[in-house]
Parts: structure tokens; C-alpha cells; sequence
């Protein structure tokens, strides 16, 4: 078993919201931070290709995190709702059976009229009366009627809350793996790119880590995580059965929750990504803003500086010159990858410049 079969053992019982008490949130969020800081390596990489954009963001010690939606997988971040499972617990939350349970409620009293969302008492009394004057079948009936169909409001919501994640997450993906040759072939322009390498111990990621001024617009909450690699997406089923539960109470006047209890779930979704991509070995930072100008781009930068720079094997030679020249600048090591002759392993390796 891998750390990040470990890893998703951790996160799964977590449910934060920002509403909780403050303690609550800390005495939740430790395991996860702990566990973070025990295994995040002491480098991690990020491949790129020498384009004009890489080069700036060199210079300037820049990390650019890009919304989901972007990545080259389109299954990055999407979730799964069990659509049956949900639909099956709406039928069975309106059988006739269950509304004949409610309206003896009602009519017992154990189902408080304040619990009505309407202006007054006279219109929640009138309500009330009306529903007690009908009888079970009727009632169903009626509900059914007012209750849009289930199949296609679950679409809506599944289409609506991935496109939430997809467009509004913003995240910046690294790797363990600096002698893959398949990262240096995808990310790094077939092994014409360099890779940059960082330190981030002790989750320290953007200055804002270390700041005092906790009340900044522009402050950036960031963390790191390891990708979980599964043959499932990540299920979001009980999420999809709160939007149902909602879309119900706000149809018939009763309190609705504006908050799910579990806003970590939309940080899950972004962690879990096929088998397939395993090899990549990532990690990824996961970040957000209360500054709406810079939240709503498509992509940002954080500032952070590398520890290292590692220059591809058939690199040209015009951008071998610039990237050592821009390394001995910024006093980093510097290293040259290259394949081993005499060696029996399909892995790239590196020597000092």
C-alpha cells in the first residue's frame, strides 16, 4: 500500500465548512496537515516547455496555477453523482407511504409551523390546513406535480457543480519524478524544456504563508497535496442528494441550508485522477483568493522561487546558454539530464553544470 492509499484513508471522514468553529476546523484539518508535511519530498517538480511564458516566469519566480478545465485531461476534477441511487432515495422520500407518515406528523404537531418558511402565521396556518386536507395519495400527487422532473434537474446540478469545480479551482501540478522520461516527453516540449525544482516543506508556498496580515484582498490560501490515483472518479453522491433536498424545501417553504457541510469535498474532487496518469506521480497546490478580480482569471501567478533548474537532454543550445545564464543570476544549481549508456534502466539522470 502506497502513502496515497494512506492519504485517502485520511481525507475521506474530513467534512469542513467555513461556519464550524474555529477549533473544530484546526482539530479536523491536523491529520491532513500532518500528514502533508511527513511525506511531501523535499523537491518537486515543474516541467516546461521554452516558450516566452516559461522564460518570464523563470525570471521572475513564478509559479502560474490554471483552472481545471484547461489540463490536458477532461476528466480532471469531475466528480460522480449515482444518479440512480439518488433518484431511487427521492421516490422513496415521496411515497405515498412517508408523505402519510408527514402528514400525521403535521397533524400531531411534532412538525413545527415556524419551521415554515411564509411571512406570517396566517399564511403558514392556511398552509397547513391545506395540506392536512388532503389525503396521502392526494398529496403525492400534488408534489410530484409541483416537483420538476428529478432526472433533468440532476443533470442540471451535475453539469452546473462540475463546471463550478472546472472553471473556478485554480491549481499548479508538480511531480516527484525528475528522471521520468515520459514527464520530460509530455511537459517539457519532448525533452527540449528544463524543469525547475521547489521546496515545499513545511507547506510553505507563497509569501502570503508567512504573513502577518491576515485581513489583505490580495492574500492567497494555498495548499499542497498528493494525487490520489483510482480506478473510480471521486463520488459525490451525497452531494447531489443535499442540491435535491434543497431544491425541495425551497419549493415548499421549508429552511434550506445555503451551505454544504462539506466544502472540502470540492478540494477532493481535484485530487482524484485515473490510474492512467500515475506515472506522473503529482502533486498538486490548490489555491484561492478573496480577491474577485484576480480569483475570476483563468490562470495566476504565486510568487516562489525555485531551488534548481534541470536543462533537457536535446535542449537547444541557444536556450541551454539563456537558462544558465538566468540560474547563475539567481545563484540556483544548475543540471544537465542525459541518458546513461551503460545503464539497464529506462530512467533519464542528471549531472552538475
Amino acid at each position: 500500500m502506497s502513502f496515497r492509499d494512506d492519504f485517502e484513508k485520511i481525507i475521506e471522514p474530513i467534512q469542513l465548512n467555513q461556519n464550524m468553529p474555529k477549533e473544530d476546523f484546526n482539530a479536523k484539518s491536523f491529520p491532513l496537515i500532518q500528514f502533508i508535511r511527513d511525506h511531501v519530498p523535499n523537491q518537486l517538480y515543474k516541467f516546461r516547455g521554452c516558450t516566452e511564458h516559461s522564460l518570464d516566469a523563470f525570471e521572475k519566480d513564478e509559479l502560474w496555477l490554471s483552472k481545471a478545465s484547461l489540463f490536458n485531461d477532461p476528466h480532471d476534477s469531475l466528480f460522480f453523482f449515482d444518479k440512480e441511487s439518488i433518484l431511487k432515495a427521492a421516490n422513496e422520500m415521496f411515497s405515498v407511504e412517508n408523505v402519510q407518515t408527514m402528514l400525521e406528523r403535521i397533524k400531531q404537531g411534532t412538525v413545527s409551523l415556524e419551521q415554515i418558511h411564509f411571512p406570517n402565521a396566517d399564511i403558514r396556518q392556511k398552509m397547513v390546513e391545506t395540506i392536512v386536507s388532503f389525503d396521502a395519495q392526494q398529496l403525492t400527487e400534488m408534489i410530484w406535480k409541483t416537483i420538476p422532473d428529478f432526472s433533468e434537474f440532476l443533470e442540471k446540478c451535475f453539469y452546473s457543480a462540475k463546471d463550478g469545480i472546472r472553471e473556478q479551482t485554480k491549481m499548479v501540478c508538480l511531480s516527484e519524478s525528475i528522471k521520468s522520461p515520459l514527464m520530460w516527453a509530455h511537459y517539457a516540449d519532448n525533452n527540449k524544456g528544463f524543469a525547475l525544482g521547489y521546496d515545499f516543506t513545511n507547506n510553505d508556498i507563497t509569501i502570503c504563508s508567512n504573513c502577518p496580515n491576515r485581513n489583505c484582498n490580495n492574500i492567497i490560501s494555498a495548499s499542497i497535496y498528493p494525487i490520489i490515483y483510482s480506478d473510480k472518479r471521486f463520488n459525490a453522491t451525497r452531494y447531489g442528494q443535499w442540491l435535491v433536498e434543497q431544491l425541495v424545501n425551497s419549493r415548499f417553504g421549508f429552511p434550506t441550508n445555503p451551505c454544504y457541510d462539506d466544502q472540502f469535498l470540492f478540494i477532493k474532487a481535484a485530487l482524484y485522477k485515473s490510474k492512467d496518469w500515475a506515472y506522473e506521480n503529482e502533486w498538486r497546490i490548490i489555491c484561492s483568493t478573496a480577491n474577485p478580480a484576480l480569483e475570476g482569471r483563468d490562470r495566476y501567478p504565486i510568487p516562489k522561487r525555485p531551488m534548481a533548474i534541470y536543462l533537457g537532454c536535446q535542449i537547444p543550445e541557444v536556450y541551454r546558454k539563456i537558462l544558465i545564464h538566468m540560474a547563475d543570476e539567481k545563484g540556483i544549481p544548475k543540471y544537465q539530464m542525459c541518458v546513461k549508456n551503460y545503464s539497464e534502466k529506462y530512467e533519464l539522470d542528471f549531472d552538475p553544470i
